[in-house]
């Protein structure tokens, strides 16, 4: 019972309270001004084609562990791309013939956010 008490979840407040210490989060990396996205910028930047070859070297990797008979698609990860506003713009106007070509060729019903 003492050490149930010892690692409660006020118990580790107050020790990081008294050091003042906090635990790192994830929660930084969905902040606006942290958060780097597919389309953030030209397709020349450096921070852009680092992005591109890393989500290919990670489909690579997940489809050869796939394919060896492990379950590589536990490790598939996809890099945020940045939604299109003209696409968002054609949904918003109803019956228009765009909205109408768009949606024919949107393959999901959010694709045509993407």
């Amino acid at each position: 019972m003492r050490l149930a008490e010892s690692f409660s979840k006020e118990a580790c407040i107050a020790a990081w309270e008294a050091v003042g210490a906090v635990p790192p989060t994830c929660a930084c990396l969905n902040d606006k001004q942290v958060l780097w996205e597919l389309g953030d910028a030209s397709q020349d930047d450096v921070t852009q084609i680092a992005m591109m070859e890393m989500q290919m070297a990670n489909t690579i990797a997940c489809d050869l562990l796939t394919a060896r008979g492990f379950q590589g698609n536990l490790l598939k990860a996809e890099i945020r791309r940045k939604k299109s506003k003209k696409a968002q713009e054609l949904v918003m106007v109803p019956n228009s013939k765009e909205r109408v070509e768009a949606l024919s060729k949107a393959s999901t019903h959010c694709a045509i956010l993407q």
